[in-house]
């Protein structure tokens, strides 16, 4: 069942409220009532399954039935992405969040054909938020606030990552041949590409190919997050 975010929720939980946005959905949306069960998801690893003891006016009290924690293991990946046109850049948000994205970095390149608006990043961290209490991921992404492709890289090292760019141009790559065991940060252009300035700056970056045809940059982000996935499925340990 989808579940409700409670960044509060510790192993060691027994009782909790539910207030804000989630109480809201579960009481004018879902209209759950006292004496129904609710999966809840804390973001950092832990989720649990509790029961509805009392609906309050602003507020439901719960009580922790179970609880299900699942450590990070493996290599873990983040995706850079410029921002792209018809808010394309949502959907590889969403699905790269459902396939277990730790990061997410945000990009303005010099052939980005969309600017950042107001409430850009808020409406990335919203879907990412969504989208983990639709498929039970425990890890709530970070999304970065949105970088210049130099800055950008800087901090992608700063967190642990290896930049590696996926490219149309690298035709002898795939994620196979790169190394194992380290986290990475799969780098997604623009609709228009990146310029030979920028191809230059990342001369140095590991390259890797997707696909024998052209994807959409969105196609991009989904793919090779499924491809590291795949790859590296069987060394994460999920007690869930």
């Amino acid at each position: 069942m989808p579940s409700y975010y409670c960044p509060q929720l510790h192993v060691e939980s027994s009782s909790l409220k539910l207030e804000g946005e989630e109480f809201h959905h579960l009481n004018r949306v879902k209209r759950k009532q006292s004496g129904d069960l609710i999966s809840l998801n804390s973001g950092h690893g832990v989720m649990a399954l509790a029961s509805i003891e009392h609906i309050e006016r602003d507020h439901a009290e719960l009580e922790v039935r179970q609880i299900y924690s699942r450590e990070m293991s493996g290599p873990q990946y983040a995706i850079a992405l410029a921002l792209l046109k018809n808010h394309h850049d949502e959907l590889a948000i969403e699905k790269c969040t459902e396939l277990g994205a730790r990061d997410f970095f945000p990009l303005i390149t010099q052939y980005s054909v969309r600017s950042e608006g107001k409430n850009t990043l808020a409406r990335f961290r919203k879907i990412a938020l969504s989208a983990i209490k639709q498929c039970d991921n425990p890890y709530l992404p970070e999304v970065h606030e949105i970088l210049d492709l130099d800055t950008a890289i800087e901090k992608i090292r700063n967190a642990g990552y290896q930049p590696v760019l996926c490219s149309e141009i690298e035709r002898s790559h795939w994620l196979r041949d790169l190394g194992a065991g380290v986290n990475m940060c799969f780098i997604i252009g623009p609709e228009g590409g990146f310029s030979e300035n920028e191809f230059a700056f990342m001369q140095d970056i590991p390259q890797l190919m997707l696909s024998p045809l052209v994807c959409r940059a969105e196609t991009a982000a989904i793919a090779v997050a499924a491809q590291f996935v795949g790859k590296y499925s069987g060394l994460q340990q999920n007690s869930l």
